[in-house]
């Protein structure tokens, strides 16, 4: 009997210690990971909803109403590029001017799309940047996402992700013009197998950067203009289907 109940112990203390790790891997998911908060910002007492899915931080110093005006500009543009917008019910914006949620929340501009418990695009965005070419190039990372399933998404080269957003994004560091001088019209061009991971495209310095996205830009500009929207609407179709990517882009 002393065996038996000796096991019992053995078993239930290490249910226990293995309920406590859940416990302690989960509040350090959502409270110390960048996905984990943006995750729970709607559940959070320092965010406040002013339409569905638009979260500011409580105290936020700017208008509510210019926060809608620009997401709803935004959306506009998104419209007119894709033709309508798929994935609104499941994106959500923060906007935020506390530079302590910012850290935790892990950027002032950027989409995160996450595919776990359920997908979610969490947009989030400091007032700094607050404006409509930043606010529609986050969007149209989200629609292209929402429109992609999971193992297309996965493989999707990041300059084509980069390219696509930037096509919604007016800024003229961006500019076909920028692009011919910065690249002497093509002969300092960087090639799209230069930029396919997250690693290659974010690298370096800021300026290394600004001119991936200036040849990403360029590069699916051009594809734009020879495939248009349906075209664009068929590679997604395509990737979902199982095609790789170079012979759905070549296509």
């Amino acid at each position: 009997m002393k065996t038996k109940s000796k096991k019992k112990k053995i078993i239930l203390f290490t249910l226990l210690a293995v309920l406590l790790l859940l416990i302690a891997a989960a509040v350090w998911f959502f409270q110390f990971t960048h996905s984990g908060y943006k995750m729970t910002v709607p559940f959070r007492p320092s965010f406040e909803e002013i339409e569905d899915n638009v979260y500011i931080n409580k105290g936020y110093a700017g208008s509510e109403e210019e926060v809608l005006e620009q997401i709803l500009l935004a959306k506009g543009r998104g419209t007119a590029f894709f033709g309508e917008l798929q994935g609104t019910d499941e994106t959500v914006f923060i906007i935020c001017d506390d530079k302590k949620l910012l850290k935790k929340l892990g950027s002032e501009k950027d989409t995160s799309t996450l595919l776990f418990p359920v997908r979610r695009h969490y947009i989030c965005i400091s007032d700094e940047y607050l404006n409509q070419d930043i606010v529609s190039h986050e969007l149209t990372h989200a629609e292209l996402h929402s429109r992609l399933n999971d193992k297309a998404l996965r493989k999707l080269p990041t300059w084509f992700d980069e390219g696509i957003a930037t096509q919604n994004d007016y800024r003229e560091q961006y500019s076909a013009e920028e692009w011919e001088k910065q690249t002497d019209h093509g002969a300092n061009a960087l090639a799209p197998e230069d930029m396919d991971t997250p690693e290659e495209f974010y690298a370096g310095t800021a300026e290394d950067k600004r001119f991936r996205y200036l040849n990403a830009k360029h590069l699916v500009s051009e594809w734009m203009a020879a495939h248009g929207q349906e075209g664009l609407i068929a590679l997604i179709g395509a990737l979902n289907s199982g095609t790789d990517f170079e012979t759905a882009f070549g296509g």
